[in-house]
């Protein structure tokens, strides 16, 4: 049966009318006929997609991630040691026996907090999956009228929220060397130069074939697993330089630059 539509004066989508909007949840009976914002929104530019925030802009009390940060803050520390103390040997600074006895610890002690970190992981992005899950099928009943509209609004807010909650969570520990994303470059660049190192020092320094393939394949997997945050770095200095064009272009004023600009940069320091 057809309903009459109108746009929601909250998030500007097409809505059946009603008490509430379909996409966003909230009121459609609202006194103004302007579109009601917050003043500490940042200007959304019609012509491209507003920035995703990151799950590090949802900030939940600190109790709530205290334990995911306990223990990158474990890891990351042990492989600081780790690469120090590579850098010492290099250097000469470090007997090859005493060397490799450390080594062979902080490598130890490495892969046991991350297991634990990888079982946490794995526990949330579960749980977020059956959560995401959960809310289309939600969506899925409400369109076809099943699920009422105060009901809908409930649950939908009480799995946004959940949501909201182990986000950020996921993302503590996706950073496994707890690096600000300003600095995952430079962070990559020293990973790579200590692997060359060791490729061309190793057999002049004492190593052993298989001692210089251990050490080779542990930068490796730090280079890999810092991917991830390197595709975050990329991006949020492409939207940064967006950003400056549009100001430089007068798209932008003073005001909105700067709103936009802090916006990013604050990203970059996570």
């Amino acid at each position: 049966m057809w309903r009459e539509k109108i746009v929601c004066p909250h998030c500007g989508k097409l809505t059946e009318k009603g008490l509430f909007c379909k996409f966003c949840g909230k009121s459609l009976e609202v006194k103004s006929e302007t579109p009601i914002t917050e003043k500490t929104t940042p200007p959304t530019l019609p012509s491209e997609e507003a920035l995703p925030p990151t799950p590090q802009e949802i900030v939940p009390p600190i109790q709530e991630v205290a334990e995911e940060r306990k223990i990158v803050e474990q890891l990351s520390t042990f492989y600081n040691w780790r690469n120090k103390l590579l850098e010492l040997f290099l250097q000469g600074e470090a007997s090859l026996d005493v060397f490799l006895d450390i080594y062979k610890e902080y490598r130890a002690r490495i892969q046991a907090v991350n297991e634990k970190r990888v079982q946490m992981l794995k526990e949330i992005e579960e749980k977020i999956n059956e959560l995401t899950v959960k809310l289309e099928n939600l969506k899925i009943r409400h369109e076809v009228g099943e699920v009422p509209d105060r009901q809908y609004i409930t649950e939908k807010l009480n799995i946004d929220r959940e949501l909201s909650r182990l986000k950020p969570k996921m993302n503590i520990l996706h950073n496994a060397f707890n690096v600000k994303i300003a600095e995952v470059p430079k962070f990559e660049a020293k990973i790579r130069e200590l692997k060359e190192e060791v490729s061309e020092k190793g057999p002049s320094l004492g190593l052993k074939n298989e001692e210089i393939e251990m050490i080779i394949s542990d930068l490796e997997e730090i280079l890999e697993n810092i991917q991830s945050l390197i595709e975050v770095h990329k991006r949020l200095t492409k939207e940064l330089e967006k950003v400056e064009l549009r100001y430089k272009v007068g798209e932008l004023t003073s005001e909105e630059y700067e709103t936009m600009k802090q916006k990013i940069q604050r990203q970059m320091e996570m």
